[in-house]
């Protein structure tokens, strides 16, 4: 059904952290974590192991709204988020505490994927609401495409050490 997949597009939700909800099994869970363990099972899949995958996370508008009152900490996966702000800007916007907490939240992710399949996660912010950071994030996932098309696919048969030493000689 997937083998041909050339890439796959993984949504959370940033605004999420502090939200829970009732899993398969009855369970009180957070949504951020309920997020991870869905992408933890869809990447370990074998197949999936040669597959770029693009994490698309959404709601930004969303997260600089919340994330001056609730801070990224209610979230257990988040328990080390320690920002560094400087005073002199403006408490009234989440914009700086935001921008850090989507840096944050895409190295958590992007750890954790090259830790179980040691790849390369690649990253997107969108706003869903705005149409143009869906397109970005969509033609961010046809040049992921083009460039793994685009890869030159060497291997170690091509190079035999023969050929190296003949060379030398």
């Amino acid at each position: 059904m997937f083998e041909d997949a050339s890439i796959v597009m993984f949504c959370v939700s940033l605004s999420e952290y502090d939200e829970y909800a009732v899993n398969s099994s009855g369970v009180l869970v957070n949504k951020m974590l309920e997020s991870k363990n869905l992408f933890e099972s869809i990447i370990t899949r074998p197949i999936f192991g040669e597959t770029n995958f693009l994490l698309i996370l959404n709601k930004f508008d969303l997260l600089e709204e919340k994330i001056n009152e609730v801070p990224l900490t209610k979230c257990q996966w988040f328990q080390d988020f320690n920002p560094v702000i400087s005073r002199h800007q403006s408490r009234s916007s989440g914009a700086p505490l935001a921008q850090s907490a989507f840096h944050y939240i895409a190295v958590k992710f992007k750890r954790l994927f090259t830790s179980l399949t040691g790849r390369k996660l690649y990253v997107c912010p969108v706003t869903a609401l705005e149409s143009d950071t869906v397109d970005s994030a969509l033609t961010y996932a046809r040049e992921i495409v083009r460039w793994q098309e685009d890869k030159p696919n060497f291997s170690l048969n091509e190079f035999s050490t023969e050929s190296i030493e003949q060379s030398f000689s």
